[in-house]
Parts: structure tokens; sequence; C-alpha cells
């Protein structure tokens, strides 16, 4: 119990605070970093491509977004169903060219920064 009453003192010590200093705050000098606008590439594309997705990039793209939602039967289901639908006008052809053309490029970006290389090599 001695032990325990020499603790107890310690932390009666330790949390009874005082504030005997004058503390102020002054602001710092920087020289912030001057920033010049750079305009951005033009991306344009020919607009046959933008419009027709390869078939691989939407059975890849609608393949992915059926496997995270519901597994591999719905993989095959949504794969295949994009198959049929890219060709379709209204909602499920546009949706189905939208996820196609966000594949081809996410694909062409891979590529581009060679990222199968990269994984090769960390393992």
């Amino acid at each position: 119990t001695n032990q325990l009453a020499t603790r107890s003192n310690q932390l009666q010590t330790n949390t009874n605070m005082t504030a005997d200093k004058d503390f102020t705050f002054e602001p710092v000098p920087s020289n912030p970093p001057i920033v010049e606008a750079v305009p951005t590439p033009d991306f344009t594309t020919s607009s046959n491509e933008d419009e027709n997705p390869s078939d691989t990039a939407i059975l890849v793209g609608c393949g992915l977004a059926g496997w995270v939602v519901g597994g591999p039967f719905l993989a095959l289901l949504t794969a295949l169903g994009g198959n049929w639908a890219k060709k379709k006008q209204g909602p499920f052809g546009e949706s189905t060219r939208a996820v196609g053309r966000i594949t081809a490029a996410a694909g062409k970006k891979a590529k581009d920064e060679k990222l199968l290389h990269k994984m090769k090599t960390s393992v």
C-alpha cells in the first residue's frame, strides 16, 4: 500500500501544472514559393476512338465492375452484357461505352508508366 500511495502522489504532482511563463506568438518570416500556372496539354483524340472503345476494354471494364460487385459469376454476366450493350443506343449503351473509355485510358496510362514492369521488379 505504501507503493500505491507513492504512485498516487507522483500522479498528483505530474498533473498539477502552472503557467509561470508568459508565451507570445510571433509571425515567422517566410518566402512562399512563387508558382506559375502552366497550361495543360490538349488531350484531344479522334472522335472515332472516343466514341467506340475496343471490345477488350469494354469486356475488361464491365467484367471488373461485375467482379467487384458480385464475384465471378456476375463478372462473366456483366462482361457479356457489356459486349451486347455496346452497340445499343440509350443509357445502357452510353454507360457501357463510358466504362470502355475509362478502362482504355487506364490501360494506356499503365502502359505509359510501365506498371507491369514495375510490379515484376518489385516482386
